[in-house]
């Protein structure tokens, strides 16, 4: 898609998304989007002639909500679940990578209007407060964060919150050691602000991009798209920033974030995605905006974590899934499916099947799994074999029951490091900066050794019940 609106409009074709009116940004709009998120196969919800503002002031939630909405932004065939999809992503990612570059274009249509100076206002957009203990209103939660690192060059995007502080200021919450962190730390270690922009409404891919860690560490995510879609991604070069902004973005702040040590803002509590309020407000560094840019009738894309029956959390359970899967493949062989069950919260179970090819492959292939990059805070790693679904939690839940025994086949392994939002980390270990957590691993196959005697299942061959269904299908479902 080569924006957001098309995305829309491609979203309406198939009915998919329904418009409200006259909601309210404070709490109200948060309330109605958990609401939504409790019925399956729910719509992308789209606020418009939100109380007090103009009409054409739109807020875009649940954009991503739906495995046929996955499937859709990311070019995939829309009749694919669970396993199929994921699989279909990971054979994607699986191709030979060829960075295909942004181009820059003369103007984009985010330039329809330009403020600058005294006509910087965050007030004119309604910015939610989505969640009743938040400690504030977040214009950053389906976000883009551009940065670039001062020393190479490399631009990354990211999806960090952002809270609107006052009309021309907002702060930006990264956690340490992630990649905005390091970029920011390469202008704060000289003693100068970082440039950034936030862009508050693009295109789906470059979203799902930013919020998944499935681009390598100094490649940029705009040539990770370009490469994907097959065609560049258009930019323009910042008003202000020294750096490429989406072409067709809706909302754009461009700005420098300030060092520690100077201007400061209390930001938070949030809703974090763990599903509570673990962290606790703290001073943050703010952001001075500079300019900002958005196009006519702006769309402010919402993503705002919730718990709820159908929060899929934009699907990133799948892109996690299927960037592990990949991960795995090429460092060993009989990997047979991934998925990380999102009732888990997406990125804290991982569930891997296999074919077992030699002693030891199950507890090689668990450890390569607990020392990924992309396994932050996933504290469980089940393996189980080559005849489990991993997205079909009926059969894992099988196979933990039937296939291992507690003294035999968990383990406990300490001392990864973890976040401030981790609701299980007590308050005396935040206090003391001790964000360490553990993770099990839980190994949910016939054992090696006697898997040829282990009992047969009393399952049926998948080929012949795909047979039963071809006959009997239109009768029985």
């Amino acid at each position: 898609m080569k924006d957001l609106r098309e995305y829309l409009s491609a979203l309406e074709a198939r009915k998919d998304i329904k418009t409200v009116l006259n909601a309210d940004p404070n709490l109200e709009m948060g309330y109605l989007t958990e609401l939504q998120s409790s019925r399956p196969e729910q719509p992308a919800l789209l606020f418009d002639e939100i109380l007090n503002f103009p009409k054409g002031f739109r807020v875009l939630v649940n954009a991503l909500n739906t495995e046929a909405r996955f499937a859709l932004a990311h070019g995939l065939p829309i009749e694919l679940k669970g396993m199929q999809l994921v699989k279909a992503w990971k054979e994607r990612l699986n191709q030979k990578f060829q960075p295909l570059p942004p181009i820059y274009i003369q103007k984009g249509t985010v330039e329809e209007n330009i403020l600058l100076g005294s006509n910087i206002d965050l007030n004119k957009f309604p910015i939610p407060k989505w969640n009743s203990e938040d400690g504030g209103r977040y214009i950053g939660t389906g976000d883009v964060v551009i940065l670039k690192d001062k020393d190479t060059g490399w631009v990354n995007l990211g999806t960090y919150r952002v809270q609107a502080q006052d009309k021309d200021s907002v702060s930006i919450h990264i956690v340490d050691g992630h990649h905005g962190d390091r970029i920011r730390k390469s202008y704060w270690d000289k003693g100068e602000n970082c440039p950034v922009a936030v862009i508050c409404g693009q295109d789906p891919l470059l979203y799902s991009l930013a919020s998944n860690p499935l681009c390598p560490a100094g490649i940029s995510d705009y040539d990770f798209a370009g490469w994907l879609q097959q065609y560049p991604v258009e930019v323009i070069k910042g008003k202000t920033v020294d750096l490429p902004i989406p072409a067709h973005a809706e909302i754009v702040l461009e700005g420098e974030m300030l060092p520690p040590g100077s201007e400061t803002r209390m930001e938070g509590p949030f809703g974090e995605w763990e599903g509570y309020f673990a962290g606790s407000a703290k001073p943050e560094p703010i952001v001075k905006i500079n300019c900002i840019l958005h196009r006519n009738q702006p769309i402010l894309m919402g993503a705002p974590p919730i718990v709820a029956a159908y929060d899929l959390s934009d699907c990133r359970n799948l892109s996690q899934a299927a960037g592990m899967w990949k991960e795995l493949e090429d460092r060993l062989p009989g990997i047979s499916g991934v998925f990380c069950p999102n009732e888990m919260r997406g990125l804290i179970m991982t569930v891997v099947s296999m074919k077992q090819l030699y002693p030891g492959h199950v507890k090689q292939v668990a450890m390569a799994v607990a020392g990924s990059a992309m396994s932050s805070l996933n504290r469980y790693i089940i393996i189980v074999d080559d005849d489990i679904d991993p997205s079909n939690m009926s059969e894992v839940l099988w196979a933990i029951a039937t296939r291992s025994d507690p003294a035999e086949s968990i383990d406990i392994i300490d001392g990864f490091c973890g976040m401030r939002s981790d609701p299980r980390l007590s308050p005396e270990k935040k206090e003391k900066g001790e964000l360490y957590y553990s993770k099990a691993i839980i190994d949910a196959c016939r054992p090696y050794t006697w898997m040829h005697r282990y009992p047969k299942t009393i399952k049926s061959d998948p080929g012949t019940l795909q047979e039963v269904m071809k006959k009997w299908g239109s009768i029985l479902f």
